[in-house]
């Protein structure tokens, strides 16, 4: 599906959250109902025979006033086809029946939902204002009335544990959304997250620490049939807005490496190893990380390789053929 992403920084939130200065994250202002309608308009002509979607992003869509709500909502709509599909993202606290009423009246179909923790310590400690209860039965609400539910998880939060992860996990999939994104926490320049860091009172997860956590998080939900569409912060924040934490251009790319390393060594066999051409580069690169990683583990000093244009990405086998390479 084709997505046209339409960003509202800081837009109808109640207060800064510790971690957050959407500005430096989405680099934008707050758009125009007319510039909304200009867009729209070419991006629904041009993908007219495709299924797609306008998604507002950032701020707190659902808290802004109802006259700007439905002038955003008109500003799609008067170009909306029975292939266009509209998304929100709010948070928990900001929802209720009244508002799924206006939503469907306006032809929303996805509501993504910035929970961050399911952990009641958490929250509390980061400010958030709502309790996991309230993100749950806002969660339920969602579903109820039939919108496709999305949730945005947050680890390495002030408060986050090995418990507070797990707790997080297991909320998670008894609710079933229909996908999660991952974004785990960057200490960004001029928020209270940076003074916290600043003073000795957070520390952020390691690089190494988030690619584990976050290849935790996605095992366990992709074993539950649950998407996750989205993992780490997109790569063009500016250097100089990242204060510290687990921040890496191609997080992605990093925790796939790590998740199909471990399911390599978990079956490993004395054979040669088939992958897709599609992750070579999670071989090659990186400083060929993931490789030396393996063959440690496997005590080899090269690894035996096929490369196997059948194969889809993330996957592999082990075959008897001879090796197209030695690496």
């Amino acid at each position: 599906m084709k997505i046209y992403p339409i960003f509202i920084p800081h837009l109808g939130c109640p207060f800064n959250c510790v971690y957050c200065d959407q500005e430096t994250i989405t680099k934008s202002k707050p758009p125009s109902a007319q510039s909304i309608c200009k867009n729209v308009s070419k991006f629904c002509k041009k993908n007219k025979s495709e299924e797609k979607e306008i998604a507002f992003f950032g701020g707190t869509f659902t808290k802004l006033s109802r006259e700007l709500q439905q002038e955003y909502f008109d500003a799609v709509n008067e170009y909306k086809d029975p292939l266009t599909h509209i998304r929100i993202s709010t948070r928990p606290d900001s929802v209720d029946q009244k508002i799924l009423d206006f939503c469907k009246k306006n032809n929303v179909s996805t509501i993504e939902l910035g929970i961050q923790s399911f952990s009641d310590n958490v929250l509390a400690t980061t400010g958030r204002g709502y309790t996991p209860q309230i993100a749950i039965e806002t969660c339920n609400l969602i579903q109820k009335n039939k919108f496709t539910l999305g949730i945005q998880l947050m680890p390495g939060l002030p408060g986050f544990n090995a418990d507070t992860l797990n707790e997080t996990i297991e909320i998670t999939i008894t609710l079933k959304p229909d996908f999660v994104r991952i974004y785990p926490t960057i200490v960004l320049k001029n928020t209270k997250l940076e003074n916290w860091f600043n003073e000795g009172n957070y520390v952020p997860l390691t690089l190494e620490k988030s690619i584990f956590v976050t290849s935790k998080m996605i095992r366990k939900f992709k074993e539950k049939d649950i998407s996750v569409i989205k993992v780490g912060l997109h790569s063009d924040i500016e250097a100089a807005n990242i204060i510290a934490g687990p921040y890496h251009h191609s997080f992605g790319e990093l925790v796939r490496a790590e998740m199909l390393k471990n399911r390599i060594l978990s079956s490993s066999q004395a054979k040669t190893l088939e992958i897709s051409f599609k992750d070579i580069s999670l071989f090659r690169g990186f400083d060929s990380k993931m490789l030396k990683q393996i063959k440690i583990e496997l005590g080899l000093k090269e690894l035996p390789i096929r490369i196997n244009k059948n194969l889809k990405k993330d996957n592999f086998n082990y075959s008897d053929s001879e090796p197209d390479e030695n690496w």
